[in-house]
């Protein structure tokens, strides 16, 4: 027979996602998303985020409580770094004319 799910059984599953993303300016999107892991200390939130940088790639590694914290952790993460890249494309082709 199956053992029953309890409550802390629930509690002590972890749901993880880790993202890497690879581009010519890593220092740049590194340096623009890094100040956002301030406000997740501040908020207290259900996830942990961490964001490193090797020479070619930019890793952002998710942990969460809960499924649902994990996806939006994932999506905001994601969509600042996605801005960051835009911005810097913007940047470069107004230099570029």
């Amino acid at each position: 027979m199956a053992k029953p799910l309890t409550l802390s059984d629930h509690n002590t599953q972890m749901f993880h996602s880790m993202y890497f993303i690879e581009t010519q300016n890593v220092d740049y999107l590194f340096r623009s998303i890094t100040p956002e892991l301030e406000t997740i200390a501040i908020a207290g939130t259900r996830s942990s985020v961490t964001v490193r940088e090797t020479a070619e790639k930019l890793i952002i590694d998710i942990t969460a409580s809960d499924v649902a914290s994990c996806r939006s952790a994932t999506n905001s993460w994601l969509r600042l770094a996605l801005v960051a890249t835009e911005v810097d494309e913007l940047v470069a082709d107004t230099r570029k004319n």
